[in-house]
């Protein structure tokens, strides 16, 4: 899978923010890492999955009105 395009743009500045304020929380106040890195964390896996899925829907509609006849081979 290539990882290039505006998705893949907006999955990794999205994963830059998301990194960084989990990060910026353990520096600044770890005593509340456990109650906001939970959400950061499962904010991480939720980017991923839609990073994924968008992926997915984009190319099954790229495939479903593909046609070999306006491919110009």
């Amino acid at each position: 899978m290539k990882l290039k395009g505006r998705k893949a743009t907006v999955f990794f500045i999205n994963l830059f923010v998301l990194v960084g304020l989990y990060a910026l929380t353990l520096i600044f106040g770890p005593e509340q890492l456990p109650s906001v890195g939970t959400t950061i964390i499962i904010m991480i896996v939720g980017n991923g999955a839609a990073y994924l899925g968008g992926k997915v829907a984009d190319d099954w509609q790229k495939s479903k009105y593909w046609r070999s006849e306006l491919d110009g081979k």
